[in-house]
């Protein structure tokens, strides 16, 4: 079970990187850096591209 999460963190990190975001290890969580993304997730496993979305700004 070990070895598959590790695989799907791989997959994630590859997700990431085709879309420019930078996966930073912060504490027991990664952090999650790019064009209209900075976000923190408990893990890697199953981040799909929607987790990567940018986020739309509104106005107050």
């Amino acid at each position: 079970m070990t070895n598959q999460i590790e695989q799907l963190r791989q997959r994630a990190v590859a997700l990431c990187a085709e879309h420019g975001v930078t996966v930073r290890s912060y504490g027991q969580a990664w952090w999650l850096v790019g064009n209209g993304i900075n976000r923190v997730v408990a893990e890697l496993a199953g981040l799909c591209r929607s987790d990567i979305a940018p986020l739309g700004v509104a106005k107050r």
